[in-house]
């Protein structure tokens, strides 16, 4: 190092001789403004990164806040699947079952009249106000096989009211395309 440190210091004035070639600086001036406004993919990657595990952080705390600690008051209400597995895949049958009979009721065309459709879902949605108190009488008395029973008859009343609203809506349907249908023959 000390013989490439000396060459250096002897010839000093060969290498301050050299010049950049000819419009070098307003070349590099150039680039500069081109790259002034954009930022590189590189930094994106790593704020995106690091916006993915701020959201992972904050989503598992909720669920570990929820599972752990509960609602503020240290009363979680208890539901079927609390009680035992045989509950829990009774519950998620019926729960899923209903969901898909809301979901057919929300697409089912009133013609018009949402009033209506708000009206009926509504008043399924005040059903499950029966089902929230019996949950709270299982958790007081945790257990309680008539509350458990109580609870499997509201998803079965409620889902077999569900299926006779849809049938119910489907001969209203039938109706009115066979009146259409008949005015259709009428008018030829």
């Amino acid at each position: 190092m000390d013989e490439l440190e000396k060459y250096i210091r002897e010839n000093r004035d060969a290498f301050d001789l050299a010049e950049p070639r000819e419009g070098h600086f307003e070349r590099f001036a150039g680039k500069m403004e081109k790259t002034a406004g954009t930022t590189s993919p590189f930094r994106w990657r790593y704020f995106l990164q690091a916006a993915v595990i701020a959201v992972l952080v904050i989503l598992s705390s909720l669920w570990i806040y929820d599972r752990v600690s509960g609602p503020p008051d240290g009363h979680r209400m208890i539901t079927l699947s609390d009680i035992s597995a045989e509950y829990r895949e009774a519950e998620i049958f019926y729960t899923s079952m209903i969901n898909r009979k809301y979901e057919e009721i929300k697409s089912f065309d009133f013609h018009d009249n949402s009033l209506e459709q708000e009206m009926l879902l509504n008043e399924l949605s005040e059903m499950d106000a029966v089902y929230r108190s019996l949950q709270e009488e299982l958790s007081s008395e945790k257990g309680n096989q008539m509350i458990i029973n109580a609870m499997i008859r509201h998803y079965q009343l409620k889902l077999e009211i569900m299926s006779r609203i849809i049938d119910h809506l489907y001969e209203i349907k039938n109706g009115e395309q066979s009146k259409t249908e008949d005015n259709e023959y009428i008018s030829i």
